[in-house]
């Protein structure tokens, strides 16, 4: 990201008050995104992602929820297959030591089964 700035103290403070805010650490969807069938894009999309969950069950943080919508065929946004069935849900920490995938017929099913997992943290959209 390019800032730019001016030099009047007006400015300057505006600018940092945009950067502070513009830095502030949310999960991103692309990080944990595989690039291809076994990891290489020329031999088709993806089966899946990968499933990241370093955290103990006793883990109190803070988790992003957010449905990752699929189009007709069952593939995601970036070309991952999912396959078709209950609408599928990305789940994430800021820290990227939980990134997972899982389905459920509503956001508040999809939610209910990261708490059996996670039952102390605190669930966002």
């Amino acid at each position: 990201m390019v800032v730019y700035c001016a030099s009047s103290a007006l400015q300057v403070l505006s600018c940092l008050r945009f950067l502070i805010r513009e830095s502030k650490l949310m999960p991103d969807y692309n990080t944990n995104d595989p690039k291809g069938y076994c990891g290489d894009p020329t031999r088709g999309a993806a089966m899946g992602r990968p499933t990241i969950q370093n955290e103990s069950k006793e883990w109190e943080g803070k988790l992003t929820l957010k449905r990752s919508y699929l189009d007709s065929g069952g593939y995601d946004k970036n070309g991952t297959y999912f396959g078709v069935g209950e609408p599928v849900y990305w789940c994430a920490n800021e820290e990227g030591t939980i990134d997972f995938m899982l389905r459920g017929f509503s956001r508040a099913a999809a939610r209910a089964k990261v708490l059996v997992i996670y039952p102390s943290a605190k669930v966002r959209r």
